[in-house]
């Protein structure tokens, strides 16, 4: 199972067990019948798991902290595992905020089908929250309406990516609104508590987290202005080059296989690219985009020499930095983009083998890749899949010299990359030495 995965399991479990070690259901009395209990206990409950949950979430999506060294990219292994983990998390707080809406709401149901009688509640502090406790109910339920339908157009492809961009623009401002309704009716004896110290931390930082975002600076210390310097249109996407303002290029400075994100001042987002060249002291970068989206598809059409442009990075971990003394390299169609930041820098050094696949031939492309291949002594291995089958799992692991002193890097389509990992632990590569780009942030 992906490692990211089993992390946000227990992350997940957790975040469930924390607060079960602060309640307690008492005996029932007239005045505080079982059932009563009971619901407090699971709305209590499903409330600070959720908003851990949710405030963990909205934490990861920061990508660069001012002023603070935000160490999390790296703890996680990049950008990308980052934010799999904060779709991960955004999922299991949506699940959480479900249950805590059903136990708020289990009274109604309970009183209309004459189980329960009906009981007058109050708030267990502040008299301001008597006053706001509509206010505060409603922006709890229509917070949670909000928050299942930012889930559902992230998790289903065919919402456009302008709609996902718009749910996740908006969702930092939900999320300040929900702290309120957090605050309105959380029992102010149990921010003491273990849990809610945990919360508290949680929260908060997830609150500046979001303010930061709204602000516009979540990631705005490595943003660099650039424009187009050339492009060449290629069969089904564009090769872009950029060049970042002369007095930016000593800042900005990536790693071979690094990711940034690229804006070509329209109103879309900056999108992520991965950088398909090496780190120049002047300051060009060269993209690899594949038409493959809606944005994409017209950004091909739009590209002008000279047009203003804007570079955020750079970003992730997929950097080919490792002790193995072997390196097995597989890219797919436009994947090969980070492995050709990395051929004269890592094949020069390491053993290295290189099996590219692809549907669309581009010939200068490929010569390129050949020339460098061969001069720096990496071991080529390229098929068009349009005419020959694809490369099998056996005639890869068959190249590998020593298992425990080899890496695999892997660029391409999701469930390709999950066949080829779940095939090398079959031949006992050590986990930590599959290396896959996580590229699909949806």
């Amino acid at each position: 199972m992906n490692r990211n995965l089993l992390f946000c399991f227990g992350i997940v479990f957790v975040a469930l067990l924390l607060p079960v070690s602060i309640f307690n259901i008492g005996e029932a009395t007239p005045e505080w019948s079982l059932f009563w209990q009971v619901r407090t206990y699971l709305v209590t409950y499903t409330g600070m798991a959720s908003m851990i949950l949710m405030s963990l979430c909205i934490i990861l999506s920061v990508k660069h902290w001012p002023v603070v060294r935000w160490p999390i990219e790296k703890w996680l292994g990049g950008l990308d595992q980052q934010y799999r983990l904060h779709k991960y998390l955004g999922i299991s707080a949506a699940f959480s905020a479900l249950f805590h809406w059903a136990s708020f709401l289990s009274d109604d149901f309970a009183m209309d089908l004459g189980f329960v009688t009906p009981k007058d509640e109050t708030f267990p502090f502040w008299t301001l929250v008597e006053a706001l406790g509509d206010p505060a109910q409603l922006i709890g339920e229509y917070g949670f309406y909000f928050t299942a339908a930012f889930v559902l157009i992230a998790w289903i492809k065919k919402f456009k990516h302008n709609v996902f961009q718009l749910s996740h623009k908006l969702f930092p401002y939900l999320y300040l609104l929900l702290v309120l309704h957090m605050v309105m009716f959380f029992d102010a004896s149990l921010w003491l508590t273990f849990p809610g110290l945990v919360l508290l931390m949680t929260s908060t930082l997830a609150t500046v987290g979001s303010l930061l975002t709204i602000l516009g600076f979540n990631g705005k210390q490595k943003r660099y202005p650039a424009k187009v310097e050339r492009f060449t249109p290629m069969n089904n996407g564009v090769e872009v080059v950029l060049k970042v303002d002369p007095k930016n290029t000593e800042a900005f400075q990536f790693k071979p296989g690094q990711f940034a994100f690229i804006g070509f001042g329209d109103k879309e987002r900056a999108h992520p690219f991965s950088l398909a060249s090496a780190c120049h002291r002047d300051g060009t970068v060269r993209l690899l985009i594949k038409a493959n989206g809606d944005y994409t598809n017209a950004l091909v059409n739009r590209l002008k020499v000279g047009q203003v442009a804007q570079v955020e990075g750079p970003y992730g971990c997929f950097n080919f930095d490792d002790e193995a003394k072997q390196h097995i390299w597989f890219a797919a169609g436009i994947g090969i983009a980070p492995f050709l930041t990395a051929i004269e820098a890592v094949g020069k050094n390491k053993t290295v083998s290189l099996y590219y696949s692809f549907r669309e031939k581009e010939s200068a492309l490929l010569a390129e890749l050949k020339q460098r291949a061969t001069e720096a002594g990496v071991d080529l291995h390229v098929r068009d899949t349009t005419s020959q089958s694809r490369f099998d799992s056996e005639e890869i692991i068959s190249n590998v010299q020593d298992i425990n002193q080899c890496s695999v890097w892997f660029c391409g389509p999701s469930e390709l990359g999950k066949r080829l990992e779940r095939d090398f632990a079959k031949a006992k590569l050590p986990s930590k030495a599959f290396h896959r780009e996580l590229f699909e942030f949806r």
